[in-house]
């Protein structure tokens, strides 16, 4: 539905994207996830008009819309600070589009109702937007562009100025509410857990480039390379029947009958999860489990475990 064909932008002399190649089909909510400066924001900026590429096409249904303005796109973005008027209520920056665009203020202020119900803020209308919480006024932002009826709607980190509790209430409302409309979605951040919890699929950037795409499960499982699985897997190499392997924290499992013998070098309590670093045969392997699960290994100790591969 949205494609990006070897699109490449420049700030300057520093390349933000190198030749992203990339289709977002219709109805799914595609994440872009990576480090920061990766190009994720920038691909984002690109697909609503705020930054046209040097090279390389956007094509939304077939359309190319490379050059087409922000307020002439099918598409509606809701960025990172919310970009809300503080001076207005709940409901005239819901109605805002529709007013640029000339409906009448009866028909506009039915719509924004309809709009704040839908994201959960029914009589919220009249509420000035400074009166809102953070959470509520990330809902307010979330209306705002519904009520156009985008075709495609662009998420920019939207949940990174909420606190860790509401992070994960929010990514789950905004997930439902994607699938019940069935809107096409492009979602944008560096949240690892967020992007595996959100999306149909995953894209992984770095340094500018698209390094994989697939599913939540895809990525995670089959990384396409070190960064992928470090960066979402938190995987570390070592090396197995002389191979080299990717392993991850959930692969090593402490078990006082294991086949395998280490030394635990350092122990993190980390509340529900506790994690060892365990020397064996000259590597260092990491260990994360629930931490009622811990028997009494103390630095220094050796232990038992198994590999799960």
């Amino acid at each position: 539905m949205l494609s990006f064909e070897n699109v490449t932008v420049l700030y300057g002399e520093v390349p933000a994207l190198r030749g992203l190649d990339l289709e977002l089909r219709r109805g799914e909510l595609m994440t872009l996830l990576g480090p920061s400066g990766c190009g994720k924001s920038t691909t984002l900026k690109v697909a609503g008009g705020f930054i046209a590429p040097g090279e390389g096409r956007v094509r939304l249904e077939g359309r190319d819309i490379t050059h087409l303005p922000p307020e002439r796109r099918p598409t509606s973005t809701v960025f990172q600070n919310h970009a809300l008027f503080p001076h207005m209520t709940a409901g005239q920056n819901v109605a805002y589009g529709l007013r640029v665009r000339g409906v009448g203020r009866r028909e506009r202020g039915r719509a924004a109702e309809e709009a704040l119900e839908r994201v959960g803020l029914p009589g919220c209308a009249g509420v000035r937007v400074q009166e809102l919480s953070g959470g509520q006024q990330q809902r307010v932002a979330l209306a705002r562009s519904l009520i156009l009826n985008p075709a495609v709607l662009l998420l920019d980190e939207p949940l990174s100025s909420l606190d860790a509790r509401l992070r994960v209430r929010m990514r789950a409302e905004i997930r439902e509410l994607q699938r019940s409309i069935g809107i096409t979605t492009l979602y944008v951040t560096h949240d690892q857990e967020e992007a595996l919890s959100i999306s149909d699929r995953v894209s992984v950037m770095n340094a500018g480039r698209l390094i994989q795409t697939g599913t939540p499960e895809e990525v995670y499982f089959a990384p396409a390379d070190d960064f992928i699985g470090d960066f979402i897997g938190d995987a570390f190499p070592v090396r197995l029947e002389g191979r080299r392997r990717l392993l991850r924290p959930d692969q090593v499992r402490p078990n006082p009958q294991g086949a395998l013998v280490g030394r635990l070098v350092e122990r993190e309590f980390l509340g529900a999860a506790v994690e060892w670093r365990i020397d064996w045969e000259g590597q260092r392997l990491r260990a994360v489990f629930p931490s009622h699960d811990e028997g009494t290994g103390r630095p220094g100790d050796p232990v038992r475990f198994d590999l799960v591969l």
